[in-house]
């Protein structure tokens, strides 16, 4: 009986670290599926980057979000901050790269 309850306690347990360590990664992929559309084509008011090969949408509100693009090839990942201004426009309030394939 002991052991069944040993084994019963480390399964929640294993449940439980794998949720939270999956956590962040499932919420950006329900994020990006419900808002993605709303980003396509805005990386393009950084007058930089280059065509999109796909994006995840990280963090979304009805004010601020934050999206992170991964340009064609995947030689540079950038993450845009938005803001939504009073005409209801995504416009970006600030701009990290956060990996480039050719070095900073």
């Amino acid at each position: 009986m002991l052991k069944k309850h040993k084994r019963a306690t480390i399964i929640v347990i294993c449940t439980i670290l794998a949720f939270i360590m999956f956590f962040p990664y499932i919420k950006a992929e329900v994020l990006t599926l419900k808002y993605g559309d709303e980003f396509e084509g805005l990386q393009k008011q950084t007058n930089m980057l280059g065509e999109l090969e796909y994006l995840k949408v990280l963090s979304y509100s009805s004010d601020t979000a934050e999206v992170l693009y991964i340009t064609d090839f995947g030689d540079l990942r950038c993450l845009l901050t938005f803001a939504r201004e009073p005409n209801d426009e995504w416009e970006v309030s600030e701009w990290k790269t956060i990996w480039s394939k050719s070095g900073s």
